[in-house]
């Protein structure tokens, strides 16, 4: 593999590999205590229906979903980077791997915004 330098870009997708890591660990633990452990019916629809019907668990969860996916996204580029060494099979590669990724944050959207208090 050749060395493409500083100006490469990959220094700017490892900091963001990092960063993205180290604000998901904490996003992590308190979506699990919040969501497996406050509640007495654990996962129960009711019980997320009420705490996605606060803007701040809103904000929490989508912001725990893009980075989540963009830390996956950008893990997986690394690996086809390193791994696939023929261009046209790692783009069809990596371009399958971004429409899972698109259509995992449309659905995440949809019910972190569709989701209501019942009645």
């Amino acid at each position: 593999m050749r060395d493409r330098g500083v100006g490469s870009g990959g220094a700017v997708g490892w900091f963001f590999q990092r960063l993205t890591g180290i604000v998901l660990a904490p996003i992590l633990l308190v979506h699990l205590f919040t969501m497996h452990r406050v509640h007495e019916h654990g996962l129960a629809f009711e019980s997320v229906t009420e705490l996605l019907s606060k803007p701040y668990w809103k904000v929490l969860e989508l912001t725990f979903l893009v980075l989540a996916l963009y830390h996956a996204l950008n893990g997986i580029y690394a690996l086809l980077q390193d791994y696939v060494k023929r261009p046209g099979v790692r783009m069809t590669l990596f371009s399958l791997v971004v429409l899972v990724g698109l259509v995992l944050l449309v659905f995440g959207m949809v019910t972190v915004f569709m989701v209501a208090k019942p009645a």
